[in-house]
């Protein structure tokens, strides 16, 4: 992603994104890792957070892709959670998170597992 493109992110989140993840943006484009995990790119990131409007259903955490079997990934917005989560899409609550990873980057160097 382009520099303008985290840019128009952050101003439709209305929120900074976690440093961390801002690291991993630089560059980036929407691809598959993994078996089966999507992360998002610019376009995607934003249209898929205001159609399963994850702002209101899940303050504080954005969806950064999915599983390509109906759950988003999920990251806290506030910087000190680098954990990664799972939550159904149908089922956008914190409450139904489930824990991929405990840390963002070891959960990338390990390719993204889901299960």
């Amino acid at each position: 992603m382009s520099v303008q493109d985290i840019d128009a992110v952050q101003r439709a989140l209305g929120c900074a994104l976690p440093a961390h993840y801002l690291h991993f943006l630089q560059g980036w484009q929407e691809r598959l890792l993994g078996a089966q995990v999507l992360l998002y790119g610019a376009d995607s990131l934003m249209e898929r957070n205001a159609t399963y409007e994850t702002p209101l259903s899940c303050p504080g955490y954005i969806a950064i892709g999915d599983d390509s079997g109906g759950r988003a990934v999920m990251l806290a917005l506030d910087g000190e959670d680098r954990a990664v989560y799972l939550v159904g899409h149908g089922s956008m609550q914190r409450d139904d998170f489930e824990l991929a990873a405990a840390d963002f980057a070891a959960w990338l160097a390990a390719d993204c597992p889901v299960d």
